[in-house]
């Protein structure tokens, strides 16, 4: 399976060459992949997903503190330039640009929060199309030999009755 699918640990990946032999490219073996999604209590996509969604979460809180930080140092070196009537003015647009940063933040998060979802989904259809795909390739299941036993049992009595049978007439 090619790489073009969501991104899965790296563990799961192995480098494969090329036909060509001009490069190689990334694939992963499904049954690797199986094996990994049912590890402990089947909830390694979730514990995944959740690792993915907190980096994306930290990225975003610390490039919202950064905006807010360079806002502050904005905002206290105009204000020691401007006089005490435009001092109110530029304390609310500083308000204001932080609030904006902090909305702009959440709606960040939110679209990482959809993303990260999205992308438990995909690696789940990518699990059950790995099932399924490896589904032809398991032997049927076999005959169970209780069957088979009952019948060797139910002979072995009837040739015994048999015999009994014809050695006593």
């Amino acid at each position: 399976m090619n790489t073009s699918e969501p991104l899965l640990p790296q563990h799961l990946y192995s480098d494969s060459p090329e036909a060509h032999g001009t490069g190689s490219r990334l694939t992963f073996s499904p049954e690797k992949l199986i094996a990994w999604s049912e590890d402990g209590h089947g909830d390694a996509i979730d514990k995944w997903c959740k690792h993915i969604c907190e980096k994306k979460i930290v990225e975003i809180n610390t490039w919202e503190d950064n905006q807010i930080l360079y806002l502050e140092d904005e905002w206290a070196s105009t204000e020691n330039d401007v006089e005490d009537e435009d001092e109110d003015e530029d304390e609310n647009r500083f308000h204001l640009a932080c609030e904006a940063v902090t909305r702009e933040a959440q709606v960040k998060r939110d679209f990482a929060r959809e993303q990260v979802a999205a992308h438990k989904a995909a690696i789940e259809k990518l699990v059950q199309q790995a099932r399924t795909a490896s589904a032809p390739h398991t032997p049927p299941p076999r005959e169970s030999h209780l069957v088979r036993y009952l019948i060797a049992v139910g002979i072995g009595i009837g040739i015994g009755i048999a015999v009994a049978y014809l050695l006593f007439t």
